[in-house]
């Protein structure tokens, strides 16, 4: 019989907004299983939601800015640009005309990587978007199927709007580091909530497992492993992000 074991993930060395976003996806997740919960697993789930909404709204009252309606208008603005340049590609590579269809071929294998770009969390995506401009820029032959596409204005506008929420954050960052305030009170409460749910769903696929149930841990294993790759960057650079799911 086959173990489940969730990928190992310090929780204690995300953010706290990155923290929350990881648990409020996990409860998404997790909601629609309770029926096929038995009494452990519907215990520890129901104090890790009851913590995390705490958590939650400790992080809302302390982190309100007038910068984030901003930062918030111009991460929508670089995310329809990449979903501009996605669409038109599907589009063209479709096409009966053979230089238009070629482009989007070319375009295809470029944002392939980069499916899941506009899903990722918010400091994420300054990253993974700055690394498809770098690469664009130095493709002549991307650059050249963006203008035959005509969307190459485009990736000039998602570099501009992703400088734009870059410097944005940064400068909500510095107004945040001066608060005092901040949601770690309750951040090792949620943790412990978050790790309890964790090993209940752990016990149950291994002990008594059922369809819905496997399925539940496989997609909050998923999750972890995306938050893993915050794990190192967020011990550093310290994101105070309104949280994403």
């Amino acid at each position: 019989m086959e173990k489940y074991t969730f990928t190992s993930l310090h929780v204690n060395n995300l953010t706290i907004n990155n923290a929350y976003a990881l648990f409020k996806t996990s409860i998404d997740l997790a909601e629609p299983v309770i029926p096929f919960f038995g009494t452990i697993e519907t215990a520890a789930f129901t104090k890790f939601k009851a913590d995390n909404e705490s958590f939650g709204k400790q992080i809302n009252k302390n982190q309100k800015s007038p910068l984030t309606d901003s930062l918030k208008t111009f991460n929508k603005m670089r995310i329809g640009c990449i979903r501009e340049a996605k669409n038109a590609t599907s589009t063209f590579i479709k096409s009966p005309d053979e230089v238009k269809k070629a482009a989007a071929q070319t375009m295809d294998v470029f944002l392939a990587p980069y499916k899941e770009a506009d899903t990722l969390p918010l400091n994420s995506k300054t990253v993974v978007f700055a690394e498809i401009i770098q690469k664009y820029k130095k493709s002549p032959a991307v650059m050249a199927a963006a203008k035959t596409l005509g969307i190459d204005s485009t990736f000039a506008l998602l570099e501009a709007k992703n400088t734009e929420c870059d410097v944005i954050y940064k400068q909500r960052n510095d107004e945040y580091a001066q608060n005092e305030v901040s949601g770690s009170s309750l951040k090792p409460i949620v943790v412990g909530s978050y790790g309890q749910f964790s090993t209940a769903i752990e016990q149950s696929v291994n002990l008594t497992p059922s369809p819905e149930v496997i399925a539940l841990f496989l997609k909050l294993d998923e999750l972890r492993k995306k938050y893993r790759l915050l794990d190192i960057d967020d011990k550093e650079t310290p994101e105070t992000t309104t949280p994403e799911k």
